[in-house]
């Protein structure tokens, strides 16, 4: 064996060896000699064709048999978390001879590299997000003037859009490494729709677009599935309509498709979409314009997100558009009713009659849906039938723009056309309180239900600029536990406003020595990561003390990670970021008079729901 060949072996910072071509080991580097004997033979010995249970292996002698003229790659799974790259290229010894150069790299698993990598970023991350989105629902409680409410809604806004970007990043992520888990809990339909069009009303109001989004009366009020990934779905829609479109309306409809199935139908007057465009549109990181030029900003996760997770809802996406006909996104999913709808929501418009002139049929739709869904009898008209013969009706709902100068007039028809017991309703699409349109009633899109009954019949809906309330809850005492500075003064200033007092600690064995050495509390709030003594460690020692203290998880992490937190003895989970009322929700169980704690069992797999008991 000549200098330069063991040199070269030598320098090879894996198991490296040298053999000729029936397997015999000439010469072999250090990293190969102090390996498992049987698959790493010493000098002199030959590999084995069968070298134990290891697959990774097998083929290797065959490798070294077939290298001649070209180089030979395997990679194979050898353990759970390790793959082995094995290398073989053919070398011609100092005497001309033919000979194998063979190097095995062991390596960790590609897929736990990632998802330990993404458990650290979601933490890492979010944990900044959640004290932005945590201290503006601070300020929003608060008294303010109507032009510093304004600048904070704006910061809301960019902070909750900050929040879906972090979140749809690491989600993507997990439906890669097929971390991503689904939960089964009851979806209020109307709740859904509403909280994910509100959130649009400014981008919407400031463009002129009617943004409008109805369930069908007949449809469950309430659907069995997972809340926060069919938000995660329509959010993505619905944000890249509205988006997209420069006029016109954004339409979000929901109905039972004539298969049984769930369907949601997103329409707008955008500018299409050309077949080119369409058949990568569910790709991540693109765009139908990814010029440094486009008009419209974003990474293109939304749309690929969306897919995927409809997907593994067991859905279809479908998309139907051409260039200048706007474009109209069918979402269908096998969701069933939650519970029997014996029970339907109050009638608050029963017997009124009203007629309902919009846009386009899709949007008189949707206003002739939220109006029968409260009890009324939607009579669609135009607006030649408004200053022509006016259909039996006691109200005329129609949609317009209060900065028009022509609406005033239309508004003004539409009066004398109803006559002195008549009322009207104005929904505009841009601001009514800059606009010029002063009588009759003018509300904004998108519409929620509780306004618009409240509009129609003339009740009080609370002042512009008013502090966003939370109702207090009931005495008693919560323990945080939370590690990052910022968020604890956040979180516990979050439980205090909500009239509970709160103690914190910094770390897990100051909260287990809070927990089990003082007056006790109703309810701790611990942190899963933190220095030392962990979230999880802290509460099976709480657990092993005998104390049932409920304890609930906040984490960053992957909502996959219930399992581990029931494991340990907690009682449910709070991801971060956290809202105020989603703060009150968690906490009030736990805070209620005579309630009995109990630490929950773990979900079956039928069950994939998310756990929270008291």
């Amino acid at each position: 064996m000549g200098y330069a060949a063991r040199t070269l072996v030598e320098a090879i910072p894996v198991a490296a060896a040298i053999l000729d071509p029936d397997g015999r080991v000439l010469f072999a580097n250090r990293q190969w000699s102090g390996g498992d004997g049987e698959l790493y033979p010493a000098e002199g010995g030959f590999l084995s064709a069968a070298p134990g249970p290891c697959g990774a292996h097998r083929g290797l002698l065959e490798a070294v048999w077939r290298a001649t003229p070209g180089a030979v790659q395997l990679c194979c799974r050898c353990a759970e978390d390790t793959v082995h790259t094995l290398r073989v290229a053919p070398l011609t010894g100092p005497a001309g001879e033919d000979q194998r150069l063979v190097t095995v790299a062991a390596e960790q698993c590609l897929d736990t590299t990632r998802s330990q990598f993404l458990a650290l970023l979601s933490h890492e991350v979010t944990t900044p997000v959640t004290t932005v989105v945590a201290a503006v629902d601070l300020l929003r409680a608060q008294q303010l003037d109507q032009g510093v409410r304004e600048i904070v809604d704006n910061i809301h806004h960019s902070a909750k859009a900050l929040e879906t970007l972090t979140e749809n990043l690491l989600d993507l992520g997990r439906l890669e490494t097929g971390r991503l888990s689904l939960t089964r809990q009851p979806v209020p339909i109307r709740a859904l729709l509403e909280g994910v069009v509100q959130p649009l009303q400014l981008q919407a109001r400031n463009k002129g677009i009617l943004l409008l989004a109805a369930p069908a009366p007949e449809l469950p009020t309430t659907v069995a599935g997972d809340p926060g990934r069919l938000r995660q779905v329509l959010t993505a829609l619905v944000g890249n309509a509205v988006k997209f479109t420069a006029s016109g309306e954004v339409v979000v409809l929901a109905e039972e498709d004539a298969d049984g199935s769930f369907l949601i139908t997103v329409s707008d007057t955008g500018p299409g979409i050309a077949e080119p465009q369409r058949a990568r549109l569910f790709q991540p990181f693109t765009q139908a314009d990814s010029s440094a030029s486009r008009r419209h900003e974003g990474a293109g996760l939304g749309l690929a997100l969306a897919a995927r997770l409809v997907d593994r809802m067991g859905g279809v996406i479908e998309v139907e558009s051409e260039p200048g006909a706007g474009a109209l996104f069918r979402v269908r999913l096998p969701l069933h009713a939650a519970t029997p709808d014996d029970d339907r929501p109050p009638r608050p418009l029963a017997r009124r009659r009203i007629a309902v002139m919009a846009p386009s049929d899709r949007s008189v739709r949707a206003l002739a849906w939220l109006l029968a869904s409260a009890g009324a009898d939607p009579v669609p008209v135009t607006f030649a039938d408004v200053t022509g013969k006016l259909p039996a009706v006691d109200t005329v709902l129609w949609c317009d723009d209060a900065h028009d100068p022509a609406a005033v007039q239309r508004a003004d028809t539409v009066i004398q056309a109803l006559g002195p017991d008549g009322r009207a309703l104005m929904i505009s699409t841009t601001d009514p309180r800059t606009g010029i349109v002063r009588r009759p009633g003018v509300l904004t899109a998108p519409l929620v239900l509780r306004r618009l009954v409240a509009a129609l019949n003339q009740e009080r809906t609370g002042v512009r600029g008013a502090p966003v309330t939370v109702p207090p809850l009931p005495a008693g005492r919560v323990l945080l536990a939370e590690d990052n500075d910022i968020n604890r003064t956040v979180f516990r200033r979050m439980i205090q406003l909500m009239g509970v007092t709160c103690d914190a600690v910094p770390d897990g064995a100051a909260a287990v020595e809070a927990v089990l050495g003082g007056d006790p509390y109703d309810v701790v709030l611990m942190d899963v990561q933190m220095p030392g003594t962990d979230g999880l460690e802290a509460t099976r020692r709480i657990r092993a003390a005998g104390s049932p203290t409920p304890v609930l998880a906040l984490t960053a992490t992957d909502p996959a990670d219930l399992a581990l937190c029931l494991a340990a003895g907690m009682n449910g989970r709070l991801s971060k970021p956290i809202t105020l009322p989603e703060l009150r929700s968690a906490l009030s169980p736990y805070l209620a008079s005579g309630v009995d704690h109990l630490v929950t069992r773990l979900p079956s797999d039928d069950e994939k729901s998310w756990v929270m008991t008291r």
